[in-house]
């Protein structure tokens, strides 16, 4: 069957079909192939209805898909579990299944009419001449939905508006709060700042043992250890699977035959360059170059081009940016071309020598085949492996001897955490995937050997739990020098506090300084810094170099106070010396900012809607079963 879908890979079923099963698999896993799934896949039941992995899964991809773009990097599903995505999206799901329970016990109806001049007035769909019937069907071809399943849901999602519309449709942000929330926002004060850093203070000392004692009583979490697992695992990947297996002559020259098209190397060209950072230096390089001087000479002494940089060597059309493709695909050998301006710079280009098109013969590529076939073959007996082994294991064989009969990798932990790390701090390494030996690891009892599992990139493993350490705080005698180090942190930043809460006293009537004293002329008195602080925001993401532990008290304070506070790195004493009040909002940003209030509480009152919702409709998450399958 294997040998079937290769042979017609290139159909456009066969490929539709492969981006459903990539799809699918990049939210579940294939490991969940080999896995022990419960029959019973309900997450939550919401009153008379359930919610089931499948409706959270496709609910799911999207989500995952907007945070990857947000963080630009990809998102898996355990990072998201970890992040609360997985419960944020289940609970979307309850909320709209409360909503939809209420409209049917209302009997609220969406009439037909209503639907279709939703989808057809959708900008989504409108194209040139109106509703484009075309760009319907690929937005349902893109999520995976039939027409009457997308209109079934726009007739949900219509209801659904409907209801929480006719709760929410009458309400509007009162004037004076948008008023008192535009001030709040937009006030801005200056501060004179006095740093004292805690690693200023080096002379602390060393604790007494009562001291140090003490210490590590009164912190225990700072020297608590994790859990730690320790199991043994057997594992197998293709790559291991693929050095054993040897593909006969007759089917290389086959595999040969068939993809021809991969080993036809195009046109190569051996390509040099100047890249000047100015056209002034490129016309100077050009000159240069036609009074016959030696092109890496001229890029050296007049661009200052790092010698390194000259040489491009051998490359395919596609592989230059396609501006200087069409210049070094039409120079003929040996003659630089005339300077090229690109966002790089200016560019002089040289062609050294031309690799004309050639197949690559048989001989050329058979290492390639023999990997690529091998590899192929690998991965499909792995599943078979992975069930023999399974079967082994049922039937009484141990871990290790199903590993020897089997050609697995044994690999022992003695001792793990959820993080990765061993006892000594360091990351530890496996064959396989070890974010997801992990995740089954800490999900299995002592004792247990799990089921096979295969990892994404098509390796199986199986593992025995051995131990489980729970946690616990380490002997003082195994963490004596961090205590120490921590005690005298914490010393350092005691010290630094007395000192500070000395300066701002100082500015009180009745001491040293006359009453009204500000703080920069104390501070100056006693050899201390001031720094005056640029205007800040009390919400502003960088509140203008002000230390974070400073701006709500300085936004507490009336015009002239001191404050202090203190932080990781040390404490500050501040005195407020100005208060800029904000004018009007423009009509612009009042606008702006009523629709946020109002939006704000028109959530408020839909949550209060649909948790008032589940006294009518009791909610159990199925917290097992959910944590099982994602």
């Amino acid at each position: 069957m294997l040998q079937a879908i290769r042979s017609k890979a290139g159909s456009l079923f066969v490929k539709a079909l492969f981006g459903v099963l990539i799809l699918t698999f990049g939210i579940w896993g294939i490991g969940d192939i080999f896995r022990n799934r419960p029959t019973d896949t309900t997450v939550a039941t919401v009153g008379s209805q359930t919610i089931d992995a499948a409706a959270l899964q496709s609910a799911l991809q999207p989500a995952l898909e907007r945070l990857s773009t947000q963080l630009g990097s990809q998102v898996d599903l355990h990072q998201a579990k970890q992040m609360g995505v997985v419960d944020q999206v289940l609970r979307q799901l309850i909320d709209n299944n409360l909503i939809d329970q209420e409209v049917q016990r209302l009997q609220l109806d969406v009439s037909d009419a209503v639907i279709r001049d939703a989808i057809t007035g959708d900008p989504t769909f409108r194209g040139a001449g109106g509703f484009d019937r075309n760009a319907f069907n690929a937005l349902l071809a893109a999520n995976h939905v039939s027409e009457p399943q997308y209109i079934e849901s726009v007739r949900h999602d219509i209801a659904r508006d409907d209801l929480l519309a006719s709760l929410t449709a009458g309400v509007a942000a009162p004037q004076t709060i948008v008023d008192r929330l535009y001030r709040y926002r937009h006030e801005k004060r200056v501060a004179d700042i006095v740093a004292l850093p805690a690693a200023g203070d080096t002379d602390v000392g060393l604790p007494s043992a009562a001291q140090l004692t003490r210490f590590y009583d009164a912190h225990p979490d700072m020297f608590r250890a994790p859990e730690y697992r320790g199991f043994t695992l057997a594992s197998l990947t293709p790559a291991e699977l693929a050095k054993t297996i040897e593909i006969p002559e007759a089917k290389l020259k086959s595999a040969y035959d068939q993809r021809q098209d991969e080993f036809v190397l195009p046109e190569r060209r051996d390509v040099q360059q100047i890249l000047a950072p100015s056209e002034q230096k490129a016309k100077a390089a050009e000159a240069a170059l036609a009074a016959g001087q030696d092109f890496t000479e001229v890029a050296r002494t007049i661009t200052g081009q790092d010698p390194q940089t000259i040489d491009l060597g051998l490359v395919k059309r596609e592989e230059l940016p396609q501006q200087l493709a069409a210049i070094v695909f039409a120079l003929p050998v040996g003659k630089p071309s005339q300077p090229i301006k690109s966002p790089l710079g200016w560019h002089i280009l040289r062609v050294v020598r031309i690799a004309p098109p050639a197949t690559q013969s048989f001989a050329e590529v058979k290492a390639k085949l023999q990997a690529d076939l091998a590899h192929s073959e690998a991965a499909d007996r792995l599943y078979d492996i992975g069930n023999h082994v399974d079967d082994a294991i049922a039937g009484g064989a141990t871990l290790d001897e199903a590993a020897a009969k089997f050609g697995m990798t044994k690999t022992v932990v003695a001792a793990v955490d959820e993080k990765g790390l061993a006892r000594d701090g360091k990351k530890i390494e496996l064959p396989v995937s070890l974010a997801d030996v992990l995740k089954l690891a800490f999900a299995t009892d002592q004792g247990r050997t799990t089921r096979v599992t295969q990892t994404p990139d098509g390796a199986i493993y199986v593992m025995h739990i051995d131990r489980i350490v729970p946690p616990s705080v380490r002997p003082l005698a195994e963490v004596k020098d961090k205590a120490t180090a921590a005690w005298q942190a914490e010393q350092r930043n005691a010290d630094v506090a007395k000192e500070a809460a000395a300066l701002a006293a100082k500015t009180k009537p009745g001491t040293t300084a006359k009453p009204g004293t500000p703080l920069a002329a104390v501070a100056a008195a006693d050899g201390l810094k001031v720094t005056t602080s640029p205007p800040f925001q009390r919400q502003a993401d960088d509140p203008a170099g002000v230390p974070p532990a400073l701006v709500d008290k300085l936004f507490a304070a009336k015009p002239g106070g001191i404050v202090t506070a203190s932080d990781a790195t040390g404490s500050y004493v501040a005195q407020l010396t100005k208060v800029d009040e904000p004018q009007a909002a423009s009509k612009d940003a009042a606008a702006d900012l009523t629709r946020e209030v109002t939006n704000g509480i028109q959530a408020d009152l839909a949550d209060e809607f649909t948790r008032s919702l589940r006294a009518r409709f009791p909610v159990e998450i199925h917290r097992e079963t959910l944590d099982h399958l994602f």
